[in-house]
């Protein structure tokens, strides 16, 4: 029987998955949702909405009880925590069943996907094609093998939320984000938690302002956390945990008594089968995809956990937004990348989105940056809800006011990093967020006031600010000034003997061969031309005019030292732009692992010489296979121009100008010869290019 072809299937019904295919069906196309387990995804099922609502029931119930003790009642609605989380899920799942899609207009099938051809996808014994196809796949926990330690212990986000009570003692193995919550969820609910985490640091992801809160607020809960430690091996119910002493090399053992072992030590890609046979790239780490989120099969995508290093439901829906998109405009939008916010729902919530202190300090200098701390102490919302165990941290440029990155961990941090990923976002600076009008009392107002406290730092320093700035810019500002003093000095002379571009392009040129040094000057009048603005193609043609076919072999001389003094112009300049180097990322990464084939293509397609060359020093792109492109890729181009040139005769031209009695044909038909020749030869590259 002949396979159903479908515009779009979609692997996977989690988030990346649902949104896709719904988007799809919106605007008329036929889609095939393929699903191994059960709509919704991890996401639904056992990841976002069970650990939140385990969370809050958790939160609840501590709240309760530290105003009004333990009571019967407290007891019987501590009991009911997972009875509640399944309740919750059930909930959600309503709008999440095979008939509602269906009834949306895409087919559902339950089954496990393996792809047969390149355009072409099997479930049991039914075989589908289609024009184009989203693997949205997911990812499942990692494990981890334990000596005596049987599988009926074991815990995983996977089954954690089929308890039925909570456990008595529970050790947790990993401090990310998912041990942390339900670390905290799990001893709210009474459980006698241990947290193991392998680094020195319990969540060493966060700013170093936040570890500190987060860390007490864990202890007084009655957690213990272990660092700097590794599970050995089990004997009923008693875990031995390898610790190492953090001012030596000694090593110690624990002995941590557990009914349930939570292990959170991050994800692992699903890979659906036959990924080889449809020519998808995968590795260990998920399946390879480029800027667009396509794989090495150009007519599938691979969107959210199963191919991303922020795994991220959140990621996976904006992902999943932008391929439809993609795919409905026939790939004329591309994907964009974006600020990611980050939050861990523990008490206080944590929050974070852009560059920590660190990366900033890495990436810009710490000359260059500001941190500004505000405590939540300072906000008047937190004080009357007794709330005020926080900090907001915010990176931000010094001058400008640009944010660089945000951390905060206090109530409603989730809510107020939205804020702050709009700003960097859009550019909006602490000067605007600090004039904006913020509700009041809102736990909002703590972003004003941290642009109350950038503000005042700056009038602070901002003379040092200044002269630094000054200081930096000054060898470019006398540069650009001698560059601009040479050119009016140009236009000058030109406008005093009153002479067109034409006439002093010519005046200039008649001069530099009517010396014996004349291939020299010439060579060198081409290698200074970059900071002049004289167009590389009229001097191209104009040794044609004057050396006839050699002129092919000075130019190439000239050409290649050119593209290097702008190279280095670029490069000189190129701190600059660093603030927008990672909205260029995803060329600037293309340019810097296929340097040559990328200068290559873009010399034989014409591309703007200078501009290329410039654009390769400003992304500091390796220059020994930027030379060696520009000077192969210049080679036909050069010859067609200096061709063009040759076919000039000196003479007239000087007299009448260009006309018929000027030009000789024969090497106009060269030159044309030679120009789509390049063509072709850029052609035949990005052929090749595409089928490897």
């Amino acid at each position: 029987m002949d396979s159903k072809l479908y515009d779009v299937v979609v692997v996977g019904a989690g988030s990346g998955g649902l949104t896709a295919a719904v988007g799809l069906s919106k605007v008329g196309k036929k889609v095939l949702l393929i699903e191994r387990e059960h709509l919704g995804g991890e996401c639904t099922n056992s990841g976002c909405i069970p650990s939140k609502a385990l969370l809050h029931h958790a939160k609840q119930y501590y709240q309760a009880t530290k105003i009004a003790g333990k009571t019967y009642q407290s007891d019987t609605y501590r009991k009911e925590a997972f009875k509640y989380v399944r309740q919750i899920v059930d909930s959600i799942l309503i709008d999440e069943t095979p008939e509602h899609f269906q009834n949306l207009g895409i087919e559902v099938v339950l089954g496990e996907a393996r792809f047969i051809g390149l355009n072409e996808i099997k479930v049991s014994d039914n075989s589908y094609k289609f024009k184009k196809s989203i693997i949205a796949t997911g990812s499942s926990p990692r494990s981890i093998d334990i000596i005596g330690l049987g599988e009926e212990k074991v815990l995983t986000n996977q089954n954690l939320f089929n308890l039925n009570e909570t456990p008595t003692r529970t050790l947790i193995v990993g401090g990310g984000p998912i041990g942390m919550e339900m670390g905290q969820a799990l001893a709210m609910l009474g459980s006698n938690v241990t947290i193991i985490e392998n680094g020195p640091e319990f969540a060493r992801l966060e700013d170093e302002a936040i570890r500190p809160i987060i860390y007490k607020k864990f202890t007084d809960l009655g957690i213990n956390i272990i660092l700097n430690a590794a599970v050995k091996h089990a004997v009923e119910g008693i875990m031995t945990v390898e610790v190492k002493e953090t001012d030596s090399e000694a090593v110690r053992l624990e002995q941590i008594p557990f009914d349930k072992v939570l292990v959170a030590i991050g994800r692992v890609p699903n890979l659906p089968e036959g990924l080889e046979v449809a020519r998808i790239k995968s590795s260990p780490f998920g399946i390879v995809v480029n800027k667009n989120w396509q794989t090495n099969n150009k007519d599938v995508y691979a969107l959210g956990d199963v191919s991303a290093r922020l795994k991220f439901t959140h990621v996976a829906d904006d992902i999943a937004r932008q391929v439809v998109t993609r795919i409905i405009s026939q790939g004329l939008f591309s994907i964009k990348d974006k600020v990611v916010p980050k939050v861990t729902y523990t008490e206080p919530e944590i929050a974070q989105m852009g560059l920590s202190w660190d990366e900033a300090k890495e990436e810009l200098g710490e000359e260059k940056i500001r941190r500004i701390e505000v405590s939540f102490a300072n906000n008047d919302r937190a004080r009357t809800d007794d709330d005020t165990e926080g900090m907001l941290v915010v990176v931000a440029k010094r001058l400008s006011g640009k944010i660089l990155g945000a951390h905060i961990i206090g109530p409603r941090a989730g809510e107020l990093i939205g804020t702050l990923t709009l700003a960097m976002e859009n550019n909006i600076s602490l000067y605007r967020l600090r004039s904006t009008i913020f509700a009041y009392p809102t736990y909002s107002l703590i972003i004003k006031k941290a642009g109350d406290y950038f503000l005042a730092q700056q009038f602070i320093d901002l003379k040092t600010d200044l002269f630094y700035a000054t200081k930096k810019l000054a060898p470019k500002l006398i540069v650009a000034g001698l560059w601009i003093y040479g050119l009016v000095s140009l236009y000058v002379y030109q406008q005093s003997f009153g002479l067109t571009p034409s006439e002093l392009s010519l005046k200039i040129f008649m001069a530099i061969t009517s010396t014996p040094w004349a291939p020299l000057l010439y060579i060198v009048a081409y290698t200074i031309r970059p900071i002049t603005f004289f167009p590389g193609t009229a001097l191209t043609i104009l040794s044609g005019v004057f050396f006839g076919l050699w002129g092919i072999l000075y130019t190439i001389v000239g050409a290649s030292l050119s593209a290097a003094v702008a190279y280095f112009v670029g490069s000189y300049f190129s701190q600059a732009i660093a603030g927008y180097k990672k909205s260029l990322s995803n060329w600037t990464d293309y340019l810097h692992k296929n340097p040559f084939m990328a200068i290559l293509m873009m010399r034989l397609t014409f591309f703007p010489f200078d501009l290329v060359a410039y654009g390769a020093g400003l992304l500091k792109i390796p220059f020994t296979p930027f030379l060696l492109a520009t000077m192969l890729g210049t080679l036909l181009g050069i010859t067609t121009f200096v061709a063009i040139g040759a076919s000039i005769s000196v003479e007239e031209f000087a007299k009448n100008g260009i006309t018929a009695d000027a030009i000789n044909l024969n090497f106009i038909l060269i030159s044309l010869a030679i120009f789509i020749a390049s063509h072709i030869a850029a052609e035949y590259i990005k052929r090749k290019k595409k089928l490897h």
